[in-house]
């Protein structure tokens, strides 16, 4: 076993940064985009990352735990001390004796305690002052996975049903110490088992596996990548310039790492590289040219209906497993990107329709889940257990018939499963005629949404695998944020994926690192029988992060912010005006003056969609707001009384807080500070546009009568003090930008801004600009005295 584990050097895991930039947005992205992405990942992303505090967050787990220097065990405690030592069998797997070794540094670097590692042979009779360890003989019989804590006096004995229930048993025990905040353990026997089979995860920004099988998952995306690349079927000469040297080496290296540490490892594939009408391939097999995409002087992709590519990608997708016989499965995007297929963006059709004739003659549903069933029949003959897992993202507008794809998943066969969105795609009412399109990730519904449901009735009624998405700490209600804050809400997601029927939850980030925030690892608590108390543990969380004194404030804190969530009338479109930028965002007083450049930033992924520069600036900003301008004004203002209170909740608890849970601590003020300052200027947005617009339009008007000069006064105060309100909220909001790079929209990922700080202080200066100057201006115009 290597030792230690390889650490992912980008902001996100290597694995998931290949996923997320190359699957997700290289359909519309140069190759020098990519390159100009990657560049700054690896480099000044990584950088400031590495710099700031809450990186220690993610490098390392055990970070988050301290231990109190006045604990003192009860009666009813077994007290761990420095007589005590670890054992694990001599026969215990490499992975068992990885985590014994990270149990021991647990207790050496956060709880001061060195206990002796040690191996041997057990005679069924615990050891006096010894923590056992054993991957057989605990949990519940035909329940894998499931383990047994037994504390008694003079010592602890940790069961597993099997190797995987040792591990987590391990898990269970560190957070037992973790929330006492001392080695000393409750007497008695708790047996624990698992609610979810698969729970997929994300290895956090700069971590290892440790982090990731210590925030309670035990599968990750690992390898992967253009099958082209990774390909060593020679069936079709001309695609022997796509292989990539080395590709298919670091994905067995990638699989051997994750299998060595106990965890299940998937693949992402993609074959999203095209043809240009006169590649070699169709010089030489016209035949293969399937559908023209996206343009009428587009690319080509290869006929996945035609025997030749069949063979090829079967033998390529067969190679892949046996080269790596550790992979338990691949995930492939067979919706709207990632794995093409001729129904797959045809230029110049109606949607479930293409410009190939052969597949046309067959339709969608056939020709996808043919392309499904191949895939799965070729792993399965190198690893008869395998799962082909489709994510039919976006299928839905580009070729599904159906919304929730059911007439696909009729036609998948043995070997595949189904990967979908636990709440895309969803419309949540409001009231006032709101109607919010949960098009993207959110945490306004906890789910599963209807779509999701019919997908689970579906693959039960087929007898396949289904696994639903979640992110681990965003929602597109407030993406700049590194989590949002609303425990309660993030609590009943967890609950409702391990409720819902689903095989499995994965939980990964798809836009951004993975940040070992409390968010993203909330979610083991839950997974688990028996079932906790949601109040408990929450209480208990608050308490470790922000110390006992502080906890009620931080726990109250997290309850305001989930009731303000479902108060965002929208999801507005990516990385675009006020629910990004936050208190950044300009008023856009006056609508003549020119917004500087430092508003304006590169979204790499739109690159090609819209022009042929590639990297050309646009706004970042809005200047008039979206959807009913009075109605959402007031919802926000909603948002951001309840969000203000958190604040105060949450700078209640500072001075309350000890220098050990400082860090932690402040890993959950600055988001929530910095999120009741996006939601204070989302209100002041809309109302100073609000007022904005009649008062232009009155001072434009040749004259005016007595009640409109009478009008404009009353609104002229009123906008003066919403201005006024949102010069405030800026210069509060400066420190916060500068404290924490995790909010900074210049390490964007696919797109790229100024740095934050900067645009709040040009903000500045246009906000005193607008008050001072342009106000008063317009009061002359309209003769407001």
């Amino acid at each position: 076993m290597r030792n230690p584990p390889r650490k992912s050097n980008l902001p996100c895991s290597r694995s998931l940064f290949l996923a997320v930039i190359t699957a997700l947005f290289s359909d519309t992205v140069s190759a020098e985009t990519l390159a100009e992405i990657g560049a700054r990942l690896g480099k000044e992303t990584s950088e400031a990352y590495s710099a700031s505090p809450f990186s220690a967050l993610s490098k390392n787990y055990f970070s988050r735990f301290t231990r109190d220097p006045g604990a003192q065990p009860t009666e009813s405690e077994t007290a761990l001390t420095s007589e005590w030592r670890i054992l694990i069998p001599d026969a215990a797997l490499p992975a068992s004796k990885w985590m014994a070794a990270n149990l021991a540094e647990f207790f050496r670097d956060r709880m001061n305690l060195s206990l002796p590692l040690g191996s041997g042979v057990f005679r069924g009779v615990a050891s006096a002052s010894t923590i056992e360890l054993s991957e057989t003989g605990g949990g519940e019989e035909g329940s894998p996975g499931s383990f047994t804590i037994e504390v008694a006096k003079d010592s602890v004995r940790i069961a597993g049903a099997d190797p995987d229930g040792l591990r987590d048993s391990i898990v269970r025990l560190v957070d037992r110490i973790g929330f006492r905040e001392a080695p000393f353990l409750e007497q008695g026997s708790e047996l624990r088992k698992p609610r979810l089979p698969v729970r997929l995860g994300a290895v956090p920004s700069m971590g290892s596996h440790r982090d990731l099988v210590f925030m309670g998952y035990n599968a990750l995306f690992a390898g992967g990548g253009s099958l082209y690349s990774l390909s060593t079927s020679d069936c079709i000469p001309e695609l022997a310039d796509r292989r990539v040297a080395g590709a298919l080496d670091s994905t067995r290296n990638a699989v051997e790492e994750a299998t060595e540490h106990g965890l299940r490892p998937f693949a992402f594939f993609d074959t999203r590289q095209k043809f240009p009408n006169d590649h070699p391939v169709f010089k030489n097999h016209p035949e293969l040219r399937g559908a023209l995409t996206w343009k009428a002087d587009g690319e080509y992709v290869l006929c996945t209906e035609h025997p030749l590519v069949k063979q090829y990608l079967s033998e390529t997708v067969e190679g892949i497993f046996r080269a790596a016989p550790g992979l338990a499965g691949a995930v492939v995007i067979i919706g709207g990107e990632g794995t093409y297929h001729c129904f797959m963006r045809s230029f110049g059709t109606q949607k479930g329709h293409t410009n190939c004739p052969r597949c046309e003659a067959l339709g969608a549903e056939t020709v996808v889940s043919n392309l499904c069933n191949l895939f799965a029949e070729a792993a399965r003959r190198a690893n008869p257990e395998a799962v082909i897992v489709a994510w039919p993202y976006s299928a839905e507008h580009v070729w599904s018939k159906d919304k929730e794809q059911i007439g696909f998943i009729e036609k998948l066969g043995p070997g595949t499963g189904i990967f979908t969105e636990i709440e895309k795609d969803e419309y949540v009412e409001k009231g006032d005629g709101v109607r919010k399109h949960l098009w993207d990730y959110s945490i306004d519904l906890i789910g599963p949404g209807e779509r999701a449901k019919k997908q689970i009735e579906a693959c039960r009624a087929r007898g396949i695998p289904i696994f639903l998405k979640s992110e681990p700490e965003l929602g597109f209600e407030a993406p700049r944020l590194p989590q949002i804050p609303c425990m309660d809400r993030w609590a009943d997601r967890a609950v409702a994926l391990d409720s819902c029927g689903a095989d499995g939850a994965w939980v990964f980030p798809a836009f951004r690192p993975n940040y070992g925030t409390s968010a993203a690892e909330v979610n083991k608590f839950f997974w688990w029988d028996p079932a906790p108390d949601k109040e408990q543990v929450l209480g208990a969380l608050a308490a470790r992060l922000a110390g006992k004194s502080a906890a009620p404030h931080l726990r109250e804190a997290w309850r305001l912010v989930s009731e303000a969530i479902p108060l965002s009338p929208e999801i507005p479109p990516y990385y675009t005006g006020p629910y990004y930028l936050g208190p950044a965002h300009p008023m856009c007083a006056d609508p003549k003056a020119t917004v500087p450049e430092v508003f304006f930033g590169r979204y790499l992924f739109m690159a090609e969609m819209t022009d042929s520069e590639g990297v050309k600036l646009r706004p970042t900003f809005l200047t008039s707001p979206r959807g009913d301008v009075p109605v959402f004004a007031r919802m926000y203002r909603g948002m951001a009384d309840l969000l203000s209170q958190a604040a105060r909740e949450i700078e209640a608890a500072s001075p309350l807080v000890e220098d050990r849970h400082r860090l932690t601590f402040e890993s959950e003020r600055l988001p929530i500070l910095w999120f009741a300052a996006t939601a204070r200027t989302q209100a002041n947005f809309h109302e100073s546009c609000r007022i904005r617009d009649r008062l232009v339009s009155l001072a434009d008007q040749a004259s005016r009568g007595e009640t409109e000069v009478a009008e404009a006064k009353v609104l002229l105060a009123r906008w003066e003090e919403a201005l006024s309100d949102e010069l405030a909220n800026a210069r509060g909001a400066l420190g916060i930008a500068e404290a924490d790079m995790r909010l900074d929209c210049y390490y964007g990922g696919d797109h790229t801004f100024s740095h934050m700080a900067d645009m709040v202080r040009a903000k500045i200066e246009i906000l005193e600009r607008e008050i001072g100057e342009f106000l008063p201006s317009l009061a002359r115009r309209i003769e407001v005295r």
